[in-house]
């Protein structure tokens, strides 16, 4: 399969990378990463996400200012890295294929080639073993970015079913030049004085539920703008209260500048993708995640911690 995605590649005139909107580190290192490949493989390729605003911790990603926000006329290839389901793309109909490159169990296989294997713990995996496979030169470049990607998607190591495979990997794109000190001090710690007001709020108003065992924060417009906090400010802020000692649960839910509310799930005993599917959403056991429309924000919570207690009752 590996040889099979890398000869569509190459036998294709113009190639579109697609990371997920609003994205993290997996998602923009898996395919700033593949770009590297790309290019100094003589492909036509463009770099394409449709959050505009992207997370500026990830600035220092070789490739990172190449990204656009339209799509070129003209393309016959994509492909996705790191995501779960077709529309978290925001790709019109075409006519191209799609390369699926992706770990989440949750996984809907939507491409013409799906490279999906979620024992891994990230999609820069997925890319690291189909360079290997192809005997593909990893670059100084290539290498900071998959190092950034599988550091990011498991907090720099913290969680995930990390194995050896996961470390031997990290072990060899420090070989061909990835710096993990410096990676981890330019994505954990340059935080904007925004996101720590964040914090500051989160710590003031988030609630606990069943004996303390379910933790929850709901985030409303007014919270941002008076923190002067950004939608990516909010990434991973969840896991400061899945770290609470008696906390197995953390709910986060956040108010879309658009309408409707982001859902974010995770847990430290419970498979919380399970919850995240029956609202089409999606992720792995204690990390996942949807998307709902207008509603009653406490409403949807007192609903995500009851179905928390049935599924540890059942």
């Amino acid at each position: 399969m590996y040889q099979d995605a890398w000869q569509k590649m190459l036998d294709a005139n113009h190639i579109v990378i697609v990371s997920h909107v609003h994205p993290d580190g997996d998602t923009l290192g898996s395919a700033l990463a593949l770009y590297d490949v790309l290019k100094h493989a003589g492909k036509k390729v463009t770099l394409y996400n449709k959050t505009k605003e992207l997370p500026y911790v990830y600035d220092f990603l070789p490739g990172f200012s190449k990204i656009k926000h339209e799509l070129p006329e003209r393309f016959d290839l994509v492909i996705s890295c790191d995501c779960s389901t077709l529309d978290r793309l925001k790709l019109p109909e075409g006519e191209y294929e799609i390369i699926n490159i992706d770990h989440h169990i949750t996984n809907h296989y939507f491409g013409t080639t799906n490279l999906v294997v979620d024992r891994f713990t990230s999609a820069g995996m997925v890319v690291y073993e189909l360079l290997k496979a192809n005997h593909i030169t990893i670059t100084k470049e290539c290498a900071i970015c998959l190092y950034t990607a599988i550091a990011d998607d498991t907090g720099f190591f913290l969680y995930g079913d990390m194995d050896e495979l996961t470390f031997s990997i990290a072990a060899q794109l420090v070989k061909c030049g990835a710096n993990p000190k410096e990676i981890a001090s330019k994505v954990k710690r340059r935080e904007p004085l925004s996101k720590i007001r964040l914090y500051g709020y989160m710590l003031n108003h988030f609630h606990l539920h069943e004996e303390g065992t379910v933790a929850t924060i709901v985030f409303d417009k007014a919270a941002l703008e008076a923190t002067g906090a950004k939608r990516h400010d909010t990434k991973n802020i969840i896991n400061m209260l899945r770290s609470i000692v008696h906390v197995t649960s953390a709910i986060m839910i956040l108010e879309e500048k658009e309408g409707g509310y982001k859902v974010s799930l995770r847990s430290k005993d419970i498979n919380v993708a399970k919850i995240a599917l029956e609202y089409h959403g999606g992720g792995h056991k204690t990390a996942a995640g949807f998307e709902v429309g207008m509603c009653d924000p406490q409403q949807l919570r007192d609903e995500i911690v009851e179905k928390i207690q049935r599924i540890r009752q059942s």
